[in-house]
């Protein structure tokens, strides 16, 4: 009896032993890295759900190749794996008993390379443009997976998408550049795992962002050496891009030419005064552009001089300012002084300003002390000893009615007095002829038509002397 109890017993220890082994229970987990830089070393962990007696845990890949086998002797068991280019792919834990075998979860390995060999390029190539093109920078990688891009331009950070910049991955895309979009830009090439960052960064490139050229302006000065006159001639560009080639033309004839770093070149040429030098052109040339100056003749100083007046009015009928600018008929390079009531001008003063090159004469403030008569002289300024051309004077008050005004008005009176004596002399004639007609026919009727004629024609000269009287009251207000 006691021996069979036994056996029953030991069966149903066995019973249960067999239970738990039978995988119903059993239950492994493998944990790990889902991303790993390449040669870098990684560990997995096999934990088991309860302590079992097995023989030995293995670690294996994709389709079974065991990569390692340990005892599993206590929890958890560690797997170390070197990370190469073929590691990639899904990992299990499998545990193996006397009675069955066990297999966990799957963990999948990304090899993540690290970036290596980043560079830009730039579309176009070479990267030199003119305002309102557009360009392309692209990052690339020589070698890299899962790589991110950061961006700089003058080393700030490009850090979004701007209204200067378009960023699209590896791509940065200006669509209209400017000056502004010059400069140096770069890229750093990144990877990141945890808090784990591998970067590389590209050298510099330049974009050149080159301005249109404008139409260069012709300009000179003479001066005289020992050798005679000499015109010291200046070509210049308000806006573009060097280098420049500047060229000087003689009645279309090349002459000079100097390629400069500046917007201006500076040329000298012989000049005899009073012949005819021809017409002085420059042209200024770059990559993409040719352009022409204005022509310019060498002229001496002659003709007449004369001054150009202007009032200077505000809305609500003040006068300010006049402005006078004296002018000379022919001549390149005349020089001028102004003359106040017969005496000189200062170049400065408080109520007046001489400005471009002498030309013109502002009058700031108009009252008793600056009114009165002003002219103007030219001469040649590379000759001190030619004449002088002294324009005629004009008169400025404060009012604004200058002498053509005062003419007007005796212009309309004596039109007014040549109006009284036309009317005069018709009244006088229709009296005498209606006292003819009443000698030769006494009629009542006819004198009384006189006489309303007679009236009628005092009257429309009273309307036409009211009529001007009214129109020379106008004009003096």
């Amino acid at each position: 009896m006691g021996e069979s109890a036994f056996l029953l017993l030991m069966q149903l220890l066995l019973a249960a032993l067999v239970t738990k082994t039978g995988g119903a229970t059993l239950r492994l987990e493998l944990t790990g890295p889902s991303k790993a830089y390449l040669k870098s070393t990684v560990m997995f962990q096999c934990k088991l759900s309860e302590l079992i007696f097995p023989r030995s845990c293995d670690l294996i890949k994709d389709s079974g190749d065991v990569l390692d086998t340990k005892l599993c002797e206590s929890q958890p068991v560690t797997f170390y794996l070197k990370v190469d280019d073929r590691s990639e792919g899904e990992y299990f834990c499998r545990v193996r008993t006397k009675e069955q075998t066990e297999t966990s979860n799957a963990v999948k390995l990304q090899v993540v390379i690290p970036v290596q060999g980043t560079h830009l390029a730039s579309e176009p190539s070479p990267p030199i443009i003119y305002e309102g093109a557009g360009f392309t920078l692209r990052c690339h990688v020589r070698r890299g997976t899962l790589p991110t891009y950061v961006w700089y331009h003058n080393k700030q950070l490009v850090a979004t998408s701007t209204p200067l910049h378009r960023l699209s991955g590896s791509t940065l895309t200006v669509e209209q550049a400017s000056e502004r979009h010059a400069g140096t830009y770069s890229c750093e090439a990144q990877n990141y795992i945890k808090d784990h960052t591998r970067h590389s960064s590209s050298r510099d490139i330049t974009i050149v962002v080159k301005k249109y050229l404008s139409a260069p302006r012709l300009s000179f000065r003479l001066y005289h050496d020992d050798s005679g006159y000499r015109a010291n001639i200046s070509c210049r560009s308000e806006r573009g891009t060097p280098p420049v080639t500047f060229q000087l033309l003689l009645d279309g004839k090349h002459m000079e030419a100097k390629q400069v770093y500046l917007l201006e070149a500076f040329f000298t040429l012989p000049v005899t005064v009073g012949l005819d030098m021809g017409v002085l052109r420059c042209s200024a040339q770059t990559d993409m552009h040719h352009l022409l100056s204005d022509p310019v003749d060498l002229e001496v100083v002659g003709g007449t001089a004369y001054i150009h007046m202007q009032y200077l009015w505000r809305t609500e009928s003040v006068l300010p300012a006049a402005l006078l600018q004296c002018n000379v008929t022919r001549g390149t390079f005349p020089i001028f002084s102004w003359s106040f009531n017969h005496s000189p001008v200062p170049p400065e003063g408080e109520s007046h300003a001489i400005i471009s090159h002498g030309s013109k004469l502002i009058l700031i403030d108009i009252n008793t002390g600056n009114s009165g008569y002003y002219s103007c002289r030219a001469r040649d300024s590379f000759n001190s000893s030619s004449s002088w051309l002294e324009s005629k004077e004009v008169m400025v008050n404060e009012t604004g009615i200058g002498a053509t005004y005062v003419e007007v008005i005796a212009v309309a009176f004596y039109c007014f007095l040549l109006v009284i004596i036309v009317g005069g002399a018709c009244c006088l004639l229709s009296t005498i002829k209606c006292r003819r007609d009443h000698d030769t026919s006494p009629n009542d009727q006819h004198m009384d038509i006189c006489e309303q004629t007679n009236r009628e024609t005092e009257t429309m000269s009273e309307a036409q002397v009211e009529e001007m009287e009214t129109v020379i009251m106008e004009k003096e207000v």
